[in-house]
């Protein structure tokens, strides 16, 4: 057993239920002490549980700070029933009754991205599908699809980097042309996560649950990756852009930042501060201890940008006139250059608690592609 207890299902399912009726509440002082056991349940299930499940684990520890820190905004920053609403909504949800404001609560938080709310933040977000029922759920299938063959080009080239395999050497060993495919670990991420919202899509709109308008792709094209701000502002999922956005103006309102590029950057660097601290606490329950790196990993997304942001900026006020396309092609190239960098330092711990490339495809064909492709380059594949 890792950890002093097993992870506990009953224990996921308090801070959920805690969570609902906590924004359910009509009082502000409800909501705010029903925050207290919220988070104590959140710090005993990462500090103290686990399984030996290692990628379970780290998606539950992951995704119990997410909760905390969306319950901090929704309960203690926000007050939820006053200042959030659906779009179009005008009546006031205190009023109403239990079972109306329960089901009001459910649909908020099942909404992480407050697509159809007030805070939806529409213009970082792929635009909503036009289309029939029928239109929507053909397109969500072929989607589907394109998710699985995302997540297994992910495990083709971490497969391909003997440093992802347990006992394998350190990721700076690497060859400068075979670092690059540390990104397979990024399409890993992003075949699974749409996948699940892909299906979850599906189910909801044939079950009359939602409109296919609810369901707006949850990543955007990697065709506009080609700047780290980009990259985490339009391509990747948006989930925590409301919390983090909220925790960055409450502390620059405290510090008494005025509006500008000061406060700007500010909040910019407080956003993957807190993205890093849910991330690292996912290593702890990993790991066991606090060698994790994904603060680290995390908080230089924000260096990266910041150092971006100066190289455009000087590049405009020289006046040299770079054409788009050759713009954007040095932009590609900095960007899977920055992500060859950092993705090891993220990645590096979780090789050494475990998590490695061993048995990481579920059919026989990606192995088999990969040690013929390795062959072919001349390559160790384990």
């Amino acid at each position: 057993m890792r950890g002093t207890a097993d992870s506990d299902g009953r224990v996921v399912l308090a801070i959920l239920s805690l969570s609902v009726l906590g924004m359910t509440a009509t009082s502000p002082t409800t909501r705010k002490a029903i925050f207290a056991p919220i988070t104590a349940l959140s710090i005993y299930h990462v500090f103290f549980t686990a399984s030996d499940n290692l990628p379970n684990d780290y998606f539950q520890g992951c995704a119990t700070m997410i909760n905390l820190f969306r319950m901090s905004d929704l309960l203690l920053l926000t007050d939820v029933q006053k200042e959030i609403r659906k779009k179009g909504e005008t009546r006031d949800i205190s009023t109403l009754p239990f079972l109306t404001r329960l089901w009001w609560s459910l649909t908020l938080y099942a909404s992480l991205r407050g697509v159809g709310w007030s805070h939806e933040p529409t213009s970082h977000l792929p635009v909503p599908p036009k289309t029939t029922k029928l239109g929507f759920l053909l397109r969500q299938s072929l989607a589907l699809t394109q998710s699985y063959l995302v997540f297994n080009l992910g495990n083709l080239l971490v497969l391909l980097n003997s440093s992802f395999s347990e006992g394998g050497p350190p990721f700076t060993s690497q060859k400068w042309w075979i670092r690059p495919t540390v990104i397979g670990q990024t399409l890993q991420v992003k075949g699974f996560l749409n996948g699940l919202y892909v299906l979850c899509s599906i189910i909801s709109v044939i079950a009359t649950l939602s409109t296919p308008y609810d369901w707006p792709p949850l990543f955007g094209s990697f065709t506009g990756a080609y700047t780290v701000r980009n990259y985490w502002g339009r391509v990747w999922h948006q989930v925590l852009r409301k919390f983090v956005t909220a925790h960055g103006t409450f502390l620059a309102n405290v510090l008494g930042l005025p509006k500008g590029r000061v406060r700007s950057y500010f909040s910019l660097y407080v956003a993957f501060t807190i993205s890093g601290l849910i991330h690292y606490f996912g290593d702890y329950m990993i790991i066991q201890d606090w060698s994790g790196n994904s603060l680290i990993y995390f908080t230089l997304q924000a260096a990266a940008i910041t150092f971006e942001d100066g190289v455009v900026g000087l590049v405009r006020r020289s006046g040299v006139k770079v054409p788009s396309a050759l713009a954007k092609l040095i932009g590609y190239v900095w960007v899977v250059a920055w992500f060859s960098f950092a993705i090891p330092i993220w990645m590096g711990p979780h090789v050494k608690a475990g998590i490695t490339s061993d048995n990481v495809s579920d059919n026989a064909v990606i192995p088999a592609l990969a040690q013929e492709i390795a062959a072919r380059l001349r390559l160790e594949v384990r």
